[in-house]
C-alpha cells in the first residue's frame, strides 16, 4: 500500500475545504521491476516521487522533484504519459499552467544528457485546445493521438479533427545553448470516414489502444484501434477504426507539408523536394545540425498534407444510437480459432456503463463485423472511463493456468469480467451462431467451451465456423435461447455497415429538403392570402358592411338587384363559404351562379 497526502504547507496557500484541494494521483508507471515514477496534483503544485519496491512489496521514496507540465495543476485536465527506457525520460502532454491554457509535448529527462523540450508557447499552428488521449512508442519515435480546434479550418468555422503527432527520441533541440523546444515535432489528421465521394468524417478521437500485433492471411501489422465520434451538434454517431503504424510512419518520413505564408492566404501543398531539406522531421537527423531555415521552417509549419489512412478503408463498427456514445476500447489481438485462422476480439465501452465485444471475421483488409456481446456492467449508467484486457500467466502445480479478464473502469468503480461467455450455451447451434473465436462446441463432451489461450488442438474435436455462424455437425432443431447471466446481456445496438449508414444519410437529407420546401410554399401562400385582404378602411370592406347585419356572426346580408331599395336577404350557413373572389366584385354582389339553400324575401 502507497500512501502520499498533499503537503500541508501548499494546502495552506488554498481553500482547505475545496475538494481539488487534495494529492490526485495523475501518473503512475512502472520504470523497472523495482522502481515506480508517481506523480500528483498536490494541492495544485504537482509533484512527482520515485520509489523503490523491496522484496517485501514496500516503497521506499528515492527522489522527489516537481511535477510541472508532466501532472496537471488540476485533476479535472487531462494528462498522458509515456516513460521510454531507451532515453530514462519521461513524454508528458498536458497543460503546464493552473489555468489549463498552456497546452504542451513534454519530455523530462530522468537521467543522462537527454535534452529537456517542449512544443512552442502559444502557437495554435502546433495545438490549439487539444484533448490529449494516448501515446504510443514506435521505433525512434513517440506519436501523441488527440483531437483539437483545426487551424486549417478557421477561414470556414470552427472544427474538430482528430491528429496524431510524433516527436523523435534523439531530438537534442537546435544548435542554440538554452534552446528547449522540438526540431521534429510534426502532426497529421486521422481519416476515419464512410467513404464516397464526400465522405462522411468521424472527427472527434475519444480513445485508442495501445499497439496491436495483428496477424491477417499471415501479413503481420501494428495496429491502433480507435474509437470516433461526430460532434455533439451533428448527427450522433460513433465509429470504430484502425491505424497502421507502418503507414503513420512512412507518411511521417515522405509526405508533403500542408503550408500557409500568412493567416490570410490559402494553405498550399509543398513537396519535400521544395523543401530546405527532404529529410524535415525525420528521427535519423542529428537535430544540432540542422541550419536555422530548417528549424524555422519546421517551427512554423509542422501540419503533414497528407491524412493517415484507416487500414480497412472503412469503420469497422459504426453505431448510430442516440441514448449514448462509444467512449473506450481495448482488443485482445491473435486470438487464434480453430481453424488456426487469427482474430482481434474489439471491446468497446459507452457513456452508460455498457460493454460491447465485435469481431471482424473478415480476413485481410476486408470488413464483416459482427456483435458477439452487449452487456451492461455498471447498472447506474455511469460512463466506461478506460477497458483492459488483462491476461495474467501463474504457475501451478507445473502447469500453466490462464485467469484472463476485462477490466472495466468508471469514476467510482473497477470491475473484472470474462473475456467470453461461453457457457450460457447449452446447444451446439448456439454455441457456433456466437461467431466467437473464444467459443467452440466440444463434440467429446457436449458443451459449449471457452479458451482465450488458443490451444484447441489438445481438447478433442471442435465444432466452430466463424464466417457464417452455422455448421452442418449441428442440428437446427437444438438451438435454443441464452439463459441470463450474472452481467445483464441487454438488446443490440444500432449497428450498420458504410453502405447502409450512406444511404439512410441520403433519405435523412432528401425527406428535410422536401418537408422544407412544403413549410416554404404553405407560408408563402398564406402570406399571398393576407396581403389581398382589404384593410378594415378601405371603401371595399365599407361597401361589405353597409350589406352585412352584425347582429349574426353567421349570416351574411346580401344587396338587392336594386342599389336603391335595399332588401335583406338572410342566407343560411348551409350555403358555400365566402370566396376570396367575393371582395373583388363591385357593390360586394356574389360570384354568378350563386346558389342558396334557404332564402327570405
Amino acid at each position: 500500500m502507497l500512501g502520499w497526502i498533499q503537503c500541508s504547507q501548499d494546502v495552506g496557500k488554498l481553500y482547505t475545504e475545496y475538494e481539488e484541494c487534495n494529492n490526485y494521483i495523475t501518473v503512475f508507471f512502472k520504470m523497472t521491476d523495482e522502481k515506480v515514477l508517481v506523480c500528483g496534483t498536490n494541492a495544485f503544485k504537482p509533484r512527482c516521487r520515485q520509489y523503490l519496491i523491496s522484496k517485501h512489496g514496500d516503497y521506499q521514496m528515492i527522489r522527489e522533484f516537481p511535477g510541472d507540465a508532466l501532472s496537471p495543476f488540476d485533476p479535472r485536465y487531462a494528462v498522458v504519459t509515456y516513460y521510454s527506457p531507451d532515453t530514462d525520460a519521461v513524454y508528458a502532454a498536458t497543460v503546464a499552467d493552473i489555468s489549463g491554457s498552456e497546452p504542451l509535448i513534454y519530455r523530462k529527462p530522468l537521467s543522462g544528457s537527454t535534452a529537456e523540450l517542449r512544443t512552442q508557447r502559444s502557437d495554435l499552428k502546433c495545438l490549439n485546445e487539444p484533448t490529449f488521449v494516448s501515446a504510443v512508442d514506435y521505433g525512434d519515435a513517440v506519436y501523441f493521438w488527440f483531437r483539437e480546434t483545426a487551424v486549417e479550418y478557421h477561414n470556414c468555422g470552427k472544427a474538430l479533427y482528430s491528429r496524431v503527432a510524433r516527436v523523435c527520441k534523439q531530438d537534442q533541440g537546435d544548435y542554440r545553448s538554452g534552446s528547449d523546444t522540438w526540431t521534429s515535432y510534426i502532426k497529421a489528421r486521422l481519416n476515419c470516414s464512410l467513404p464516397g465521394d464526400i465522405p462522411f468524417y468521424f472527427n472527434e478521437l475519444q480513445a485508442t489502444t495501445d499497439l496491436i500485433a495483428s496477424s491477417r492471411d499471415g501479413i503481420r501489422s501494428s495496429l491502433v484501434y480507435a474509437v470516433l465520434s461526430t460532434p455533439e451538434s451533428s448527427i450522433r454517431a460513433s465509429a470504430v477504426c484502425a491505424f497502421r503504424i507502418e503507414d503513420v510512419q512512412t507518411i511521417f518520413d515522405t509526405g508533403a507539408f500542408r503550408v500557409q505564408p500568412n493567416p490570410e492566404s490559402m494553405w498550399m501543398k509543398v513537396f519535400r523536394s521544395d523543401l530546405p531539406s527532404p529529410k524535415l522531421g525525420n528521427c535519423s537527423v542529428n537535430s544540432k545540425s540542422l541550419s536555422d531555415e530548417v528549424i524555422n521552417f519546421i517551427r512554423q509549419h509542422n501540419l503533414l498534407d497528407e491524412s493517415i489512412p484507416n487500414y480497412f478503408e472503412q469503420p469497422l463498427v459504426v453505431d448510430t444510437a442516440l441514448s449514448y456514445r462509444l467512449t473506450q476500447i481495448a482488443v485482445d489481438g491473435g486470438v487464434k480459432a480453430v481453424n488456426g485462422q487469427r482474430y482481434d476480439v474489439i471491446f468497446v465501452g459507452t457513456d452508460e456503463g455498457r460493454v460491447m465485444k465485435f469481431v471482424n471475421v473478415a480476413q485481410g483488409s476486408h470488413v464483416n463485423t459482427v456483435l458477439i456481446d452487449d452487456v451492461r456492467v455498471f447498472h447506474d449508467h455511469m460512463p466506461i472511463q478506460s477497458l483492459l484486457v488483462n491476461r495474467q500467466d501463474f504457475s501451478r502445480r507445473q502447469e500453466v493456468v490462464t485467469d484472463n479478464s476485462l477490466i472495466v473502469i468508471s469514476r467510482n468503480e473497477v470491475r473484472s469480467v470474462p473475456l467470453h461467455h461461453c457457457t450460457n450455451h447449452t446447444s451446439c447451434a448456439s454455441c457456433v451462431k456466437l461467431q466467437d473465436p473464444y467459443c467452440a462446441w466440444d463434440v467429446s463432451i457436449s458443451l459449449c467451451v471457452g479458451h482465450t489461450d488458443g490451444f484447441w488442438a489438445d481438447h478433442g474435436n471442435y465444432v466452430q465456423d466463424l464466417m457464417s455462424g452455422r455448421s452442418s455437425f449441428c442440428s437446427e432443431s437444438d438451438d435454443d435461447d441464452m439463459p441470463g447471466s450474472q452481467i445483464a446481456i441487454i438488446e443490440s445496438p444500432s449497428i450498420y455497415s458504410a453502405e447502409c449508414m450512406t444511404i439512410a444519410i441520403i433519405i435523412t437529407l432528401a425527406i428535410a429538403s422536401a418537408v422544407a420546401f412544403l413549410l416554404g410554399y404553405r407560408f408563402a401562400r398564406w402570406k399571398i392570402n393576407l396581403d389581398e385582404v382589404p384593410s378594415y378602411d378601405s371603401p371595399l370592406r365599407k361597401n361589405l358592411r353597409t350589406c352585412v347585419d352584425h347582429s349574426d356572426a353567421y349570416t351574411t346580408a346580401l344587396p338587392s338587384k336594386r342599389l336603391d331599395n335595399n332588401v335583406n336577404t338572410v342566407v343560411s350557413i348551409g350555403g358555400p363559404k365566402l370566396q376570396k373572389s367575393l371582395l373583388n366584385l363591385n357593390n360586394g354582389t356574389l360570384p354568378k351562379g350563386f346558389k342558396a339553400k334557404t332564402a327570405y324575401l
